[in-house]
């Protein structure tokens, strides 16, 4: 992996956790308006009890339960964030498939634009790979994105992994119906998977994304001191 390589990748990862980060803060601020909205009704509520009017406890019930389940959701938010901020702890480490997988949902989840998507449960759901995870996790999430944008929204995406040989590791991504993949990936995704060693196979219901179990090329550069 060449200098140029790791700079270039350098500045789309910090493009890419601004970016992140941002579509988390705007989860948040939605999760703080409801609970704000909600207060305010409770507030209401209360100065007509002033007023002489009846309190439904049923009604009030509700607001407490609507205020309980987006805290849950702050707090719930708040631990996908951490999760995603430790990903820069180790530039090059064994990496869990899996979670690499759950949290890049997690994550989109919160674009406009993001569809359903679900994880299989597979055999080997303890697989892991060599590799840096903070770019993996670019990886992945710069995939489920081109995906988002290619289906329609009413469809879902189905993720599996397998390995055909020791050397590798296959994410599939599984979709209802074809979308328009043919500008996937593109320079700046295409440069974090060159990164990774990593390749795409587009098929007509299905990307193929396959990562091999262990990068020689991060493990000479964390030897040499370089940090992708």
């Amino acid at each position: 992996m060449n200098q140029h390589t790791i700079d270039l990748v350098n500045k789309q990862g910090l493009q890419f956790f601004g970016s992140v980060n941002a579509s988390i803060s705007h989860e948040l601020k939605n999760i703080f308006a409801i609970i704000s909205e909600t207060a305010g009704f409770l507030n209401d509520l209360t100065q007509l009890s002033k007023q002489g009017k009846k309190l439904e406890l049923s009604v009030l019930e509700n607001c407490s339960n609507s205020i309980s389940e987006e805290i849950e959701r702050g707090f719930d938010t708040i631990r996908q964030m951490n999760q995603f901020a430790h990903s820069v702890d180790d530039p090059v480490k064994e990496t869990s498939i899996a979670d690499t997988l759950a949290l890049a949902v997690k994550l989109t989840g919160f674009l406009s634009y993001a569809g359903k998507a679900h994880i299989q449960d597979g055999p080997a759901n303890d697989i892991t790979v060599f590799t840096s995870p903070f770019l993996f996790q670019t990886l992945v999430y710069k995939t489920l994105c081109a995906l988002y944008k290619a289906m329609d929204i009413k469809d879902e995406l189905t993720i599996a992994y397998r390995q055909d040989d020791p050397s590798g590791i296959t994410l599939v991504f599984s979709y209802d119906r074809s979308g328009d993949l043919k500008d996937f990936p593109d320079p700046k995704t295409a440069d974090v998977a060159d990164a990774l060693k990593a390749t795409f196979t587009i098929k007509e219901s299905a990307l193929e994304l396959t990562i091999p179990r262990d990068n020689d090329g991060l493990q000479a550069a964390l030897a040499d001191g370089q940090t992708p």
